[in-house]
């Protein structure tokens, strides 16, 4: 493809964005030389390795991190040359990372099959190889390692000793010569350790004269006793350098032997490393996949390079439409709709997911642009001149697979003849098979769009009250061009505005006003649909809403139905256990004034005797035994029995609150809701709760109740529940529970909220902070949940 267009579309700055997110130089250097591809093969290709690159970035497979371009390297080690310490150590790290990242991807070729084909051209032998050579030779910190070879270890062994030595003998002429001594201490010249002598004492001190003080009073000499082992140092460092001379040539060799798997692992490192860049840059800008198809739909597009928290999203399906011709105002999006579209078919060609909702788009042989005004003084070219040239050389190139993108098409010049000329080639592209989109003011190529087969019309948008850009593409119809009115907000006088309309031919003002009166009922309906959907959301969530209290409802009344059954076996089984007692109790009762009552009888029989004290007590017992038995048995076929279906509550009732076990009497109802008349006053409770108060017992002629000017509240106790609730749910519950406490007296309430993430917690905590009534809001105690609930003081 020409690079005119790549440039006109900017697709340099988002490869500067793709570079930004590489790693190391080979892969910038790759994501900036990226160019489209005209192969469909290549492209599907590229598109699969994309979505690859997706799949392990969310795995975490590492990058190239830590690797360098070192192919230069090990050329010229293959030429002979030697790498020094520096260049070694970068080949050693590239080697480590190949190694780690081959093994990554391969370990995920089932998922990325493409990638691990990549990876496996890094020769993991020869890799391994040059990290473990390299890794014995280099201590880490720019050097070599004493053990790298035989002979350097005898060499700074030797400069080791020999330094030492002189360093002793320095010392010893330091305190033996310290009477002509400027300082004790000892400095270096020319590499060499001297003393700092006096001068008055130079003779006292024979030696080699290196250097001397600003003021002269001092003399750096070298002792004469010092010289032959500061000789012998210099010896043993030249020795020194010529072992680690052999230890680099020797590994640069090593490095030269593997020039060609070190190069295969480096461009092996660069393709991954830009198609995880992809993948990273394809997360940060929330990219799409792209789906081949034969024309171009865009579904809420977003120019890469735009601001993401101000871009409009833009909506262009061409499906049907060879040519497009786009207008409207200036700054109304024209232009960056046609970029968008351009810049989008490049990416995807680059195999770059471009950020949008949905795309889908064909492989183009090529993407011609004229775009912006190319003048140019040096070569003596007009705007119209630039513009003619560029289209003499897209009318060249034009022929089907081909998209072309003209901004202003042939203007700088008579608007008439420019208008006429720009049907023209917008005919002749549209003949030789190209897809083209065309940005323009001029009414004439609006007719030409309405009346040509395969072309239309599209329109940007513009707020008619404000006459704002409103930055979506409306195709179907042409767009105004709204200059006077622009130039009226803008402060032109109203009496220069009113003389060029009124200076408009009526044809053109009658167009004018039928697309004015056109964009007014379009925001009217817009606004009218926009008023809709806001009234049905709000019903779907006023639904939502009513159905989770509905749930929650049905949940609450199958857990105290629960729990009633299982009162109701409870006591069924301590009744039956009671009474069996009784019945065992009853039976030895009976067994025993039965035997009384015989030997009673034999008494009578053989003479009148006054009656037992005993046998009397027996009768009385088992009377009061049998009484028991016969309410034991009455109160067990009452618990057996299913209970008997209510009445609903009415006023007047004696009820409880099957939660709270609030007592009352039914004063009133309104709705779902009851009023009772308590001992304390009066509270407001749901009717469903309400249960009729079997402890009750109906006074004769009760009093009427008091009526007391007071307001009813809320029936609540001291602790509340939000878990499992959303945070705004449990806000709004938590407050209304506050403001109930306070109307009650309450001095302190317990807010069970869980531990979770903490986010619900958070939320309440805040709500307290604020809450006007509430003192101090604090975790609670172990014996009262922990983190999992907050204590509030009112």
């Amino acid at each position: 493809m020409d690079t005119r267009p790549l440039e006109l579309l900017e697709l340099p700055a988002v490869l500067d964005r793709l570079a930004a997110q590489t790693t190391f130089a080979a892969g910038r250097d790759a994501a900036l030389a990226l160019r489209p591809s005209p192969d469909p093969g290549e492209v599907a290709r590229r598109r699969a390795v994309a979505e690859e690159a997706l799949i392990l970035d969310f795995a975490g497979v590492p990058g190239a991190g830590g690797a360098h371009d070192v192919r230069a390297a090990g050329e010229a080690a293959a030429l002979g040359a030697r790498l020094d310490v520096a260049a070694l150590g970068e080949v050693r790290a590239t080697a480590g990372v190949a190694c780690e990242v081959r093994g990554a991807v391969l370990a995920r070729s089932d998922e990325a099959p493409h990638l691990a084909a990549e990876a496996g051209r890094i020769d993991e032998g020869a890799m391994r190889r040059l990290d473990d050579a390299l890794g014995r030779a280099l201590d880490g910190r720019g050097g070599l390692r004493d053990d790298a070879s035989p002979g350097l270890m005898r060499a700074r062994r030797d400069l080791a000793q020999a330094r030492s030595r002189a360093q002793e003998l320095v010392r010893e002429l330091a305190r033996s010569l310290r009477t002509h001594l400027q300082e004790g201490f000892v400095t270096e010249r020319a590499g060499r350790p001297v003393l700092a002598v006096k001068a008055s004492s130079r003779s006292a001190v024979p030696g080699i004269v290196h250097d001397s003080s600003g003021s002269g009073q001092t003399l750096f000499v070298e002792p004469i006793a010092l010289v032959e082992a500061n000789n012998h140092v210099r010896e043993a460092a030249a020795r020194e350098r010529d072992e680690q001379e052999l230890v680099l040539a020797a590994l640069s060799a090593l490095v030269g032997e593997r020039a060609g798997p070190l190069e295969a692992a480096v461009e092996a490192l660069a393709a991954i490393d830009l198609a995880l860049a992809g993948a990273a840059l394809s997360r940060r800008w929330d990219g799409c996949a792209v789906a081949e198809a034969p024309e171009p739909v865009l579904t809420e597009a977003r120019h890469p390079l735009l601001d993401p928290a101000r871009a409009v999203p833009v909506d262009l399906d061409l499906t049907g439409i060879r040519a497009l011709v786009v207008s409207g105002p200036n700054t109304g999006g024209k232009t960056v709709g046609l970029k968008t579209l351009g810049l989008f078919a490049l990416m995807h060609q680059c195999g770059l997911r471009p950020p949008a909702k949905g795309v889908r788009l064909p492989v183009f042989r090529d993407v011609l642009a004229d775009i912006g005004d190319e003048q140019s003084i040096a070569e003596s070219l007009s705007t119209f001149s630039a513009h003619v040239r560029r289209l003499v050389g897209i009318l060249a190139r034009a022929e089907p697979g081909v998209l072309v993108l003209l901004d202003e098409a042939a203007a700088g010049t008579d608007p008439e003849e420019g208008a006429a000329l720009a049907q023209s080639v917008l005919a002749a592209l549209v003949e030789r098979g190209a897809r083209v989109l065309c940005t323009t003011h001029a009414p004439e190529l609006k007719g030409w769009a309405e009346r040509t087969e395969g072309a239309a019309n599209a329109a940007v948008g513009l707020d008619p009250r404000t006459l704002a850009p409103t930055y979506h593409v409306r195709i179907g119809e042409p767009g105004g061009s709204h200059a006077l009115g622009i130039a009226e907000r803008l402060g032109m006088p109203a009496a220069v505005v009113e003389a060029a309309r009124a200076s408009l031919g009526p044809e053109r003002r009658a167009v004018e006003g039928l697309l004015g009166a056109a964009e007014q009922a379009r925001a009217r309906a817009a606004d009218e649909l926009e008023a809709a959907r806001a009234e049905a959301a709000g019903a779907r969530a006023e639904r939502a809403r009513v159905e989770q209290e509905r749930a929650e409802l049905e949940r609450r009344l199958e857990r105290m139905r629960a729990q009633a059954d299982a009162e109701r076996a409870r006591a069924r089984q301590e009744a039956e256990r009671e009474l069996g007692d009784l019945r065992r109790d009853l039976a030895a009762l009976r067994a025993e004034i039965a035997a009384g009552r015989r030997l009673e009888l034999q008494r009578r029989r053989s003479g009148p005797e006054p009656a037992d004290r005993r046998a009397r007590e027996r009768d009385r017992r088992l009377g009061a035994a049998a009484a028991t038995a016969r309410e034991a048995e009455q109160h067990l076929e009452r618990l057996v029995a299913p209970p008997a279906p209510s009445r609903p509550v009415g006023v007047g009732d004696h009820v409880v609150d099957s939660r709270l076990g609030v007592r009352g009497r039914v004063v009133a109802i309104e709705g779902d809701q009851a009023e009772l008349q308590g001992p304390l006053g009066r509270v407001r409770v749901p009717l469903e709760r309400l249960v009729p108060d079997r402890a009750h017992r109906p006074a004769a002629a009760p009093p009427p109740p008091p009526v007391e000017a007071r307001p009813a509240v809320q029936a609540m106790g001291p602790e509340i529940d939000v878990r499992g609730r959303r945070a705004e749910e449990a806000r709004r519950a938590v407050r209304e529970h506050v403001d109930q406490a306070a109307l009650v007296g309450l001095p302190r309430l317990r807010v069970v909220h869980g531990r979770g993430t903490g986010a619900l917690r958070a939320a309440i905590r805040e709500e307290l902070a604020r809450h006007p009534l509430v003192a101090t809001a604090e975790t609670a105690g172990l014996d009262e949940g922990g983190d999992g609930a907050t204590i509030v003081t009112l």
